[in-house]
């Protein structure tokens, strides 16, 4: 092997998806380089050999299959970094960028079923490991996108793929989370598996990884100096560390001017602070501290609960626990099913309980508000862990009224900011290189 492919096989020694493949024409050694990923090999070594059956030298079979003959290093690097196949005599003197047989990466790719991308492509990754690194490598055509794979796993074995940018995700954060990956002994059947073998979170809700079905939002984690894992069979992109951020701000906000990106994050923020304090906060104004009304404010909201049998925090309790479980079923039910469910559920049954005078008026306001509050954020988890953190600050209200719910709402942000991956904190802004966050 010549000092010029050695060169090659050193310059892409981070990218696992990389191959070189060595095959005999006419007595004569050549080399394959490309990445699987991208190429389909297959056919592109059957094609390769059946214009060998038809040249008389390999000078002639390079003249043959390309127009770019014997070019540079720096054009060679670029052409397999575009996705090309490029091929080189055995000394290394002569060689040809190839147009290959690619791997047909649209026919696995559906929209994305999860998120609703606005001025964006509507690609979604699938459950092919392999399509779903091609997919990121078509869109980001640089030697500094390094890959390495794994396999996990004792009973079921289950390919792994870490996408990260050299120079950008630390060194540090990168070699931890290859030893981690290394050391796993067990079984990866869900997210959730993989998410404990970066550190258990006793009863936390919160993630150590962002999940996106979005090629667009996985590129720009790994601009911002983040890892993206990929697990086979598994139609995501798994962003390590997950961030607080991630629910606030979406590479699609960028497509809109900044005042309006801005005013959408804003309206993410509110969404995110209401959910969680909105039903303890009417707990709080109607039971505990009723004096904080105006008059006429305070005879309103006492004529609007006026013969309700139950007390204003079990009314409360009682709504949230049942938009909750509908809110589950909708998710779990049949498409077909689903909006039926909905009707009943959003519309007919508010309408009987308010008749009925099991609830007021006002507290399905109130919990319509969060319900579509907690849809403003990004992240099915995220919506999730937020909807879940209003139940501690609903119990604090109905105990100590306002100051319960200042009290609750300081505790939520305390813990969230005492949530770290790999010693990076949860409320980190941004990654630097070397290690320090800001």
């Amino acid at each position: 092997m010549s000092d010029f492919i050695k060169e090659i096989q050193t310059k892409f020694s981070n990218h696992d998806d990389f191959f070189i493949e060595e095959e005999l024409v006419d007595n004569t050694v050549i080399y394959l380089f490309g990445f699987n990923t991208l190429i389909d090999l297959t056919k592109s070594k059957l094609y390769v050999q059946q214009m060998a059956a038809s040249s008389i030298s390999i000078k002639a079979l390079f003249i043959n299959l390309s127009g770019q003959i014997n070019v540079n290093t720096e054009l060679i690097i670029n052409a397999i970094l575009e996705g090309n196949l490029v091929i080189l005599s055995q000394d290394g003197e002569q060689n040809a960028i190839v147009d290959p047989m690619v791997q047909n990466l649209r026919s696995s790719i559906a929209e994305p079923k999860n998120e609703s991308p606005i001025y964006s492509s509507l690609d979604a990754f699938g459950e092919d490991i392999n399509t779903n690194v091609g997919m990121i490598r078509k869109r980001l055509s640089t030697e500094r996108l390094c890959h390495c794979s794994y396999q996990v796993g004792v009973l079921e074995k289950r390919k792994l793929s870490m996408l990260y940018i050299e120079g950008g995700a630390p060194n540090a954060l990168i070699e931890k989370v290859n030893q981690q990956f290394k050391k796993i002994k067990s079984d990866i059947e869900t997210i959730d598996d993989l998410n404990k073998e970066f550190g258990q979170r006793r009863l936390s809700p919160v993630s150590h990884l962002f999940a996106t079905e979005l090629p667009i939002q996985a590129i720009h984690s790994l601009k911002k100096n983040r890892i993206v894992i990929f697990l086979d069979n598994c139609p995501f992109a798994l962003v390590f560390p997950h961030l607080l951020w991630d629910m606030l701000i979406s590479v699609n906000d960028r497509n809109f001017p900044y005042v309006l990106s801005s005013l959408l994050r804003i309206f993410r923020v509110i969404g995110a602070i209401a959910t969680l304090i909105l039903p303890a906060l009417y707990v709080a104004l109607v039971s505990v501290n009723p004096e904080v009304f105006k008059t006429d404010l305070a005879l309103f909201v006492a004529k609007s609960r006026e013969g309700i049998p139950l007390s204003a925090f079990l009314e409360a309790i009682a709504m949230v626990v049942l938009v909750d479980l509908i809110l589950e079923a909708i998710v779990r039910l049949p498409k077909s099913v689903g909006p039926a469910i909905t009707m009943v559920g959003g519309v007919i049954l508010g309408q009987a309980i308010v008749e009925a005078k099991l609830v007021s008026n006002l507290l399905v306001i109130v919990i319509t508000a969060v319900v579509i509050a907690s849809s403003a954020v990004i992240g099915m988890q995220n919506s999730l862990y937020i909807r879940l953190l209003k139940y501690p600050i609903l119990i604090l209200a109905s105990i100590f009224g306002i100051l319960g719910v200042c009290i609750g709402f300081i505790f939520t942000v305390i813990y969230l900011a005492s949530l770290t991956s790999n010693d990076i904190p949860y409320i980190t802004f941004h990654i630097e290189q070397k290690g320090d966050t800001k």
